[in-house]
């Protein structure tokens, strides 16, 4: 981002209530670090006053509600009011079904949508994944299938369980019983993503709900199989924008009413 971006939308302070579930995250209180981020979810921001939403295509704008895809670099600025982000990972059957509302990466919510998204997320708050679909996704519209292979199905189903490994490319293709060119074939058109891109998110998820349960940075970073705090910092800070710490304050501070979600 230019200086004069970084100007418009001085860092603030993060606060609020947070949630993870099995294939989602959610916030809501108030943003404040510019700081630019990619990361593997599909993002919705929802506000009542216009945030500053930074991409690389439109730069800086003021937006009340809108989708941004998987992998796509951007930044919020600092918030006036209380903020909803929620988190989709793409490959998931709510966020196959999101994703195709997206343009180049960007959907800009209309507003009837953001009517509708306010009160399914009110009405649905332990399933904010599927309640943000349903919402916003006719039921008309056609969603593209995903390319399911069982065997690598069965690894995913058991891969949070063992991030603390060593996890290989070459001993995953060999669990799955496929030459290591197959599996990465057909892990990625099963993902979305190469596997080793894939692992890290997956620490990183697991390193957050840890800290969200009360574990010290070390103790996240190393259940989840990064090599320190350190590393689980960067990774964090690179693909949300903010480090654990902001999310331990959050997690052990009960005036910014933490909630955590333990599905």
């Amino acid at each position: 981002m230019s200086d004069d971006a970084q100007k418009r939308s001085a860092p603030g302070v993060w606060h609020g209530q947070v949630r993870m579930g099995l294939g989602w995250g959610w916030f809501q209180g108030a943003v404040g670090d510019p700081a630019a981020h990619a990361h593997y979810a599909i993002q919705l921001v929802l506000s009542d006053r216009p945030v500053p939403v930074w991409t690389t295509s439109d730069g800086w704008q003021p937006r009340c509600a809108v989708l941004l895809g998987p992998s796509l670099m951007h930044a919020l600025g600092r918030s006036d009011g209380a903020v909803t982000l929620v988190y989709l990972e793409p490959d998931s059957g709510a966020g196959r079904r999101i994703r195709q509302l997206l343009r180049n990466g960007v959907a800009e919510l209309t507003h009837a949508q953001q009517v509708a998204c306010r009160a399914a997320l009110a009405a649905r708050p332990q399933a904010p994944d599927e309640a943000l679909a349903d919402s916003l996704v006719p039921n008309g519209l056609v969603v593209a299938g995903r390319c399911i292979d069982p065997r690598i199905d069965a690894l995913l189903d058991g891969i949070d369980a063992r991030l603390d490994e060593a996890i290989s490319t070459a001993r995953l293709a060999a669990t799955a019983g496929m030459s290591i060119s197959h599996f990465q074939h057909r892990f990625r058109a099963q993902t979305g993503m190469p596997v080793r891109p894939y692992l890290r998110w997956r620490r990183l998820l697991g390193a957050m709900q840890a800290v969200l349960s009360g574990a010290s940075l070390t103790d996240a970073a190393l259940q989840a199989g990064f090599a320190d705090a350190a590393h689980f910092t960067r990774t964090m800070r690179r693909h949300f924008g903010i480090t654990p710490r902001t999310l331990a304050v959050m997690a052990a501070s009960a005036d910014r009413r933490f909630v955590q979600d333990a599905s």
